[in-house]
């Protein structure tokens, strides 16, 4: 509010108006210049069943991370970027039928959505959610890559709503050729992510039974609205789950910030770009309490009572948190199969016919994994993630007083989500541990 202040100031000074002056927005005289210093954010426009989708579409977000987290690979630092796991699950929908498609529609959190339902909301985001703050950039970007050895023809109305709802590149490779055919998937994903994720799929992960590759790549570059001073990054100590002590760069500024806690953890609101549409929040589990238990205490409820009133104030808040990078990757075949949705992994009952015309019995989804890259620094953040799926031809409270400074100093494991909160999708989610 002061800068905008001081530009007025100056504005009223270099033309000549007085305090006296009775009109406050003259018209500008010839050749003079008016700078348009109004917000440029937009809301990303949803209808009311699609708000609701994004209701249900967090609590998969989080039921896909918890389900993550309790995976071998999930006891370290994680990432998981559950809006790209819906793209894919959602193009897997288009194409799918019967209890296939039931179990999809369910777990992604569009109970008995239709097909278009779910690719009109998908589409939404694409087209919105990039628009919200031309300061932050997200891109999103989808492809269906056929098998060419199958002489595949593709069911006309697929083909269509892969353009029309995913903006997805439709292509085809000779997937006998293995190194060609990886090198080919692995620079479109490379490309995409801005060479976050320089490769996906490996040979032996290319299958000769492997019909078609559907894949989604998410991008996310953001400057704090607020940027930390590398002078005021120092070496402090971090204490891992496991009771190690470390030292880490640990970024530092006092600042007036969003702040909320329930009875698990306490909750800091770092905005990204023009301040009112992206931010990351960080969740620091209280003393005595874990990031298990953070993890396990997310649902669209809890998340919702973490963002409001009573429990939410703006005090000045001393924050320390890491500069820290991760990479993760995860299988998802069985996280997705706990989550309600296994008939699509299941040779001779997933059920795919409205995707290729020539091929309508014995698809199933083979291969379907994700790898997520992070980096957090005093500039800002940049994420991406990469989901492919490979698909195979199957041979036979009340009010209460708030304490108004508060120490929020990440010295110890904790969890981060990055949402875009005009349509409130949740893009990113992720653990950091201090490996």
């Amino acid at each position: 509010m002061k800068k905008l202040f001081l530009f007025a100031a100056l504005a009223a000074a270099l033309t000549g108006c007085s305090s006296n002056d009775t009109d406050t927005n003259p018209e500008p005289g010839p050749g003079e210049i008016v700078v348009d210093m109004l917000p440029k954010t937009q809301a990303v426009e949803l209808t009311g069943q699609q708000r609701a989708f994004v209701n249900q579409n967090t609590d998969f977000a989080f039921n896909l991370f918890r389900a993550v987290s309790s995976l071998p690979e999930g006891r370290k630092s994680s990432l998981l970027s559950p809006i790209s796991v819906t793209y894919v699950m959602g193009m897997l929908h288009d194409g799918a039928a019967g209890q296939t498609a039931k179990e999809i529609a369910s777990v992604i959190g569009f109970g008995e959505g239709q097909p278009k339902a779910v690719n009109v909301f998908c589409r939404a985001l694409i087209e919105g959610a990039p628009k919200t703050d031309p300061s932050v950039t997200l891109e999103i970007a989808n492809t269906a890559i056929a098998n060419k050895v199958y002489s595949l023809n593709w069911e006309p109305q697929y083909e269509q709503d892969m353009a029309d709802y995913y903006s997805a590149d439709i292509s085809s490779l000779d997937f006998s050729q293995k190194a060609d055919a990886v090198s080919q998937v692995n620079g479109w994903c490379n490309e995409k992510t801005h060479g976050m994720i320089p490769e996906i799929l490996s040979e032996r992960e290319l299958s000769s039974n492997t019909l078609l590759l559907l894949m989604n790549a998410v991008y996310f570059k953001a400057t704090w609205t607020e940027k930390f001073d590398p002078k005021d990054t120092s070496e402090q100590p971090f204490t891992t789950a496991s009771g190690q002590k470390r030292q880490l760069p640990m970024m530092h500024r006092k600042a007036r910030a969003l702040y909320g806690e329930n009875d698990v953890c306490s909750a800091l609101t770092l905005p990204y770009g023009s301040g009112d549409k992206w931010a990351m929040k960080v969740l620091l589990p209280k003393e005595g309490k874990t990031v298990d238990d953070v993890i396990d205490g997310l649902n669209t409820a809890s998340w919702n009572t973490l963002n409001s009133y009573p429990n939410v104030w703006n005090p000045t808040v001393d924050i320390r948190i890491p500069r820290f990078t991760t990479a993760f990757e995860t299988d998802l075949i069985k996280p997705l199969s706990a989550l309600g949705a296994p008939t699509m992994f299941t040779p001779k009952e997933a059920e795919f016919p409205n995707i290729f015309t020539n091929y309508k019995k014995d698809l199933y989804v083979g291969l379907m994994k994700q790898k997520a890259a992070i980096e957090v620094s005093e500039e800002g953040t940049k994420a991406a993630a990469v989901t492919v799926a490979a698909m195979e031809y199957a041979d036979a409270g009340p009010d209460r007083e708030h304490p108004m400074s508060v120490d929020f100093h990440c010295d110890r494991p904790f969890v981060y989500v990055i949402q875009e909160y005009s349509s409130g999708a949740i893009f990113f989610i992720g653990t950091y541990r201090g490996e």
